[in-house]
């Protein structure tokens, strides 16, 4: 049920997402490509194929996080809050050092095969290596092991992490210049810029790190 689950989501979710792109990039619409290369030969087909093994790897770190949940929902609003924001800041941190990490020489070639898509669709997004997406799966047990956190709590995260990374990997800019349509051209430009030029951008959700240790180039959020 979970690898059903986890599958459902990434291929409905990026399916939906490059529906889409293709409506509002038209010509004279209001949203254009980041980068309009051209995709690589067999491109898509390898990022589909990649990223269900990866499902398949995040379900089966999901049957461990089962057994580790305190509850299934917070008695409190309280207690929501202060897991939500506990769980929020170690994953930036958590996702921000492992990102670095998969950059080190040692783990340079697994960390290519989510960099082979230097011009990114939503299907790049859970395109990596099965030892980056055991890197990536861990993040939730192992919060679990040092802080008691809620069953509703990690799969919202989980749910929301899933279409976000999507999003970030959509390659389009939106041409208003709202706060909200700014804020999701932060993103997507900032993720795109780490495809295409490497070493910089390596945050998630947030710049802290990446503002911090001097590894941001561009990007809003």
């Amino acid at each position: 049920m979970s690898l059903a689950a986890n599958v459902s989501v990434y291929i409905v979710a990026a399916l939906i997402i490059v529906f889409i792109t293709r409506i509002i990039t038209k010509e004279n619409s209001f949203a254009e490509l980041i980068d309009s290369r051209p995709l690589k030969q067999g491109q898509v087909r390898r990022e589909v194929i990649n990223g269900v093994l990866a499902c398949a790897v995040f379900s089966l770190a999901s049957l461990l996080a089962r057994k580790l949940f305190v509850g299934v929902i917070p008695t409190s609003m309280s207690q929501l809050i202060i897991e939500v924001l506990v769980f929020t800041i170690f994953y930036e941190t958590y996702s921000y050092f492992v990102h670095r990490l998969l950059h080190l020489k040692l783990f340079r070639k697994a960390h290519s095969v989510h960099h082979y898509s230097v011009r990114t669709t939503p299907w790049s997004a859970y395109s990596v290596h099965p030892l980056e997406a055991l890197l990536i799966s861990l993040s939730a047990p192992l919060f679990m092991l040092i802080f008691p956190v809620h069953l509703v709590v990690i799969f919202s995260f989980h749910m929301f992490g899933v279409i976000f990374t999507l999003v970030i990997h959509s390659n389009i800019r939106m041409k208003s210049k709202s706060v909200l349509f700014r804020l999701f051209n932060g993103y997507t430009e900032s993720h795109s810029a780490h495809h295409s030029v490497g070493n910089v951008n390596f945050g998630f959700v947030n710049s802290f790190w990446d503002r911090t240790l001097k590894t941001k180039l561009v990007g809003a959020n």
